[in-house]
């Protein structure tokens, strides 16, 4: 169904052609209409399937213009979706009056403030920014009349759904409620049943919550080739751009470096990151400065790259619905994809439970061979070798820390002898010196300090005389002086004769 089908108005119907899009997905085609109508929904679709259209195209056309305040609440689980999402929006809303902002830890506040106070009438944020301003009465709730929940299942997974109920409570009853969801666990099942009004449920896919267009293969492989092999694989793949998940940041970090020293282009993200590198991060990997993203399943939420061709799960996932989340990166709007994970004897039946619950069979396939690997190596090469030579290496921005640990000292060396010297002395506990025994020879610093000095007579600020210094009177101390003890004679036989 085309969009000017669906009661849209002219002016974000042209911000929507200037995007190139055409036709609705089938979300949006069965969505738009019904939130036009003022009716909760509940969504259960595969990622990349057109979801924010599908809920932010609704809630512009019912956003009351003339009102300065927010209108339109919108609940993202990480702070990337919801900087994507209002990207999204920011892009309808082009020709319109329509006013949007983010809130999310750790963006600045004031500017946030300032943004609400001017009349943003749609907002979208994480839980527990949008708590924090609740709070403090900087989010005005009165006029909400639309409330998104966005990835709603993984909201749950990752602790927020205390937040959810807290926000939910907040906003007035008379509202509109769409929750958007690739999978329906029985906590947001009770959400539904106890917050929604009659809520209309469209369901996508619901057979293989997978995307069709996306080919799936796993590979079998020990535990100790899977660096080495997972370059290979890149090698012969000959993607375009990839991701590579992992279950945990160490290893994320272990990979990134691994595939940078085999001359990838690739960066790591993870939520030890810091958010403005983590954005930036993002932002390359979208205008295709960056040929590898290595990333955890939560850091890699709000990732949507159209053309992305390849995604490689280097760890098994734990959760079975984080598998469907990850290999929904790739395949988005139509396009064709590739999932490839990596198998050991540990995971296989792991990844029989992970088909068991996706509905569908994952394939297995063989390693690439060397002609195929050589054979790519050459053409990646060839493709980044001018990408590399522009790209500047990236040095991540440490605060300062207040605390000095014991040893160290904060203080840069002396003397141009330093750095012949550093390498030899370093990792050793040496005297720390007094910068003012530089100036002169040490021997003279040391005799100095122990120069008596003599005592000079002060004056006070007030009088203006010299003032005597104290002098300490010392009283004799009486020592009882007692006699010597007498000395023995010595005994011999002579003294004892003449005494006889």
């Amino acid at each position: 169904m085309e969009f000017k089908n669906l009661n849209i108005s002219e002016t974000v119907l042209k911000a929507i052609d200037e995007l190139g899009f055409k036709e609705a997905t089938t979300v949006q085609s069965l969505s738009i209409p019904e939130i036009m109508e003022k009716k909760d929904l509940i969504v259960m679709a595969k990622t990349g399937s057109g979801k924010t259209g599908a809920f932010s195209l609704p809630i512009i056309e019912g956003i009351d213009q003339s009102l300065k305040t927010a209108q339109a609440l919108i609940i993202t689980p990480t702070r990337e979706l919801a900087v994507q999402v209002n990207k999204d929006i920011s892009s309808f809303i082009k020709y319109t009056p329509v006013k949007t902002t983010t809130v999310y830890g750790g963006h600045n506040m004031s500017v946030e403030e300032k943004h609400l106070k001017e009349g943003a009438q749609i907002v979208t944020g994480t839980p527990g920014r949008v708590i924090h301003h609740l709070k403090n009465r900087k989010l005005e709730t009165k006029n909400i009349k639309y409330l998104v929940l966005d990835e709603a299942d993984r909201m749950l997974d990752m602790g927020f759904i205390d937040q959810m109920y807290t926000i939910i409570k907040a906003l007035p009853k008379d509202r509109v409620t769409l929750l958007f969801s690739a999978t329906m666990p029985d906590e947001i099942q009770k959400i539904c049943k106890s917050y929604m009004k009659e809520p209309v449920t469209i369901e996508i896919d619901s057979d293989t919550k997978t995307v069709d267009s996306i080919k799936q293969e796993y590979i079998r492989i020990e535990n100790n080739e899977k660096r080495t092999q997972l370059a290979n694989i890149v090698f012969a793949e000959q993607p375009n751009s990839c991701m590579i998940f992992c279950n945990t940041r160490v290893e994320v970090d272990k990979i990134q470096n691994y595939l940078a020293r085999k001359g990838f282009v690739s960066e790591a993200i993870h939520g030890a990151n810091t958010q403005s590198r983590r954005m930036r991060t993002i932002e390359e990997f979208k205008n295709g400065d960056i040929q590898i993203l290595v990333a955890t399943d939560v850091a890699a939420r709000g990732i949507h790259i159209d053309d992305m061709s390849l995604v490689i799960n280097y760890d098994v996932p734990v959760e079975k619905d984080s598998y469907i989340h990850r290999i929904g990166r790739t395949g988005r709007a139509g396009n064709g994809g590739k999932a490839i994970t990596l198998v050991t004897s540990d995971d296989i039946y792991a990844l029989y439970e992970i088909e068991e619950h996706a509905g569908a069979m994952i394939e297995e396939v063989d390693l690439p061979n060397e002609e195929d690997i050589e054979e790519g190596r050459i053409i990646l090469n060839s493709i980044w070798a001018e990408k590399k030579a522009k790209r500047k290496p990236r040095t991540e921005h440490k605060p300062k820390s207040h605390h000095k640990p014991k040893g160290h000292s904060t203080r840069q060396p002396h003397g141009k002898t330093h750095g012949k010297t550093h390498g030899k002395t370093h990792g050793k506990t040496e005297r720390r010196e007094h910068p003012k025994m530089h100036k002169k020879p040490v021997q003279q610093q040391v005799e100095k300090a122990y120069v008596k000095k003599e005592v000079k007579k002060q004056i006070h600020p007030v009088q203006k005389k010299p003032i005597e210094p104290v002098k300490q009177v010392v009283k004799p101390v009486s020592k009882e002086v007692k006699p010597e003890p007498k000395k023995k004679k010595k005994f011999s036989l002579r003294n004892l004769f003449k005494k006889k």
